[in-house]
């Protein structure tokens, strides 16, 4: 192999390191595990545990991942301990296509029941996805990033959901700044 094209590749891997440290630096975290979670009962029956929905395992990463389903339709709600810019909320899903609409709160609590269609609190954005999709990731992903510190989940046609994920603006990164200089200067000689 040439020097030239060595050179080539190594600027290249170079690169793609640099890429993955700038996407690792914007700081993306899924804060779901981190919520209380509650689902509405009474007439929205459902099966499943709520702790499936934010244990880590779905198709793909687990040979028998937990399933939570609605009989027809129902409520999820997360309280974060603070409010937080939230990116986009995912949803993990197997049989049943359904619609899900996702509302953001500032404010909000939630009640003993699960039952919150009208909490208190402060409407900051609603997003919703009417594409009916299953076996994959359905996103809701509001234009920009939405302060909010409740997010309440309603679907409908009883889905089978695996996991759901709550992404979050993170600014406590490992990430230290630093400039191409001196990233250069760390690979002189070794090119």
């Amino acid at each position: 192999m040439s020097m030239c094209k060595f050179r080539f590749f190594g600027f290249l891997a170079i690169g793609g390191i640099l890429l993955v440290s700038v996407v690792w630096a914007i700081g993306l975290r899924n804060v779901a595990p981190d919520a209380v979670t509650k689902a509405t009962e009474g007439y929205n029956l459902y099966t499943g545990e709520l702790a499936t929905l934010t244990d880590g395992k779905y198709p793909g990463n687990d040979e028998s991942p937990g399933i939570f389903q609605w009989g027809n339709k129902g409520i999820l709600v997360f309280e974060l301990p603070e409010p937080l810019a939230i990116s986009e909320v995912r949803v993990c899903v197997g049989e049943n296509e359904a619609p899900y609409i996702v509302t953001f709160f500032l404010g909000a609590k939630l009640s003993a029941d699960g039952q919150s269609q009208d909490p208190e609190g402060e409407r900051k954005g609603i997003v919703e996805n009417y594409e009916f999709r299953t076996h994959q990731w359905v996103s809701l992903k509001p234009e920009s990033p939405i302060v909010a510190d409740y997010v309440q989940l309603e679907v409908m046609n009883g889905p089978e959901m695996y996991e759901i994920e709550i992404w979050v603006e993170d600014e406590t990164t490992p990430v230290r700044p630093s400039s191409w200089g001196l990233v250069k200067s760390r690979f002189k000689g070794n090119l």
